[in-house]
């Protein structure tokens, strides 16, 4: 979607030949103009996932690639899409993260006791996960600290007795945190052909982050296994 809108553009100012690779950190762009070569480097800011300005933004490149919009007024748009709020809140994010971690969390053995421990755990390290990313903090700082959050949380449910399966418990805690888009996105590059060095950069972020969710795992069940 990135790579289509990018090239409608493109076509909207009547430059129809550049090049460009992605990276997850930048874009660059190349072409020949008057027979002079250029290459123009776009950085990018951390990726996020917001469907509605997504579409938004192919919509417009669409209507500037068939002429429907000027120039001037095509900035205006891109400003809008912007400033477009996300379609859902914070508490409605939370919620729903939680309910998928209790979900899980059950449809791998948990108890009906799991499923309260990970749905408390898990809405508790998502709301300190909103917390991070307002403070600009590094997916990987943000990935351990609510990980091993809901990871400690958990340990002293399972302490008070509230629920019999472990380790369905635990891994159902950390489950918001799996970074599924960036996963499929990177498999889908690479079987595509032909954007390999992003995919396999998605893909290695990706790896990255589950070793940490495993890491921050693993201390809540060593401290556990000391009590």
């Amino acid at each position: 979607m990135a790579d289509t809108t990018l090239k409608n553009v493109l076509k909207g100012h009547g430059e129809e030949g550049v090049s460009t690779v992605y990276r997850q950190d930048f874009i660059a762009a190349s072409s020949v103009t008057d027979g002079q070569a250029w290459t123009l480097l776009r950085p990018l800011g951390p990726a996020g996932l917001h469907l509605v300005r997504a579409s938004e933004a192919r919509t417009l490149s669409e209507r500037f690639a068939g002429g429907e919009v000027d120039t001037a007024d095509f900035v205006s748009q891109v400003e809008r899409i912007k400033q477009l709020a996300s379609p859902h809140n914070r508490w409605t994010t939370t919620l729903a993260a939680a309910c998928a971690a209790a979900a899980f969390s059950r449809s791998i053995g948990g108890d009906w006791g799991a499923m309260g421990v990970v749905l408390v755990a898990a809405a508790i390290g998502q709301s300190f996960r909103f917390l991070l990313q307002k403070r600009n903090h590094s997916r990987y700082v943000i990935t351990f600290f609510c990980a091993l959050i809901s990871g400690f949380l958990v340990l002293a449910g399972l302490r008070l007795g509230l629920s019999g399966v472990p380790a369905a418990t635990l891994i159902g805690s950390v489950i918001y945190m799996v970074p599924g888009v960036p996963l499929i996105n990177g498999f889908i590059e690479i079987a595509s052909g032909k954007y390999l060095f992003v995919g396999m950069q998605r893909l290695l972020d990706a790896a990255s982050l589950f070793f940490i969710l495993t890491v921050a795992l693993a201390i809540a069940d060593s401290a556990m296994r000391t009590r």
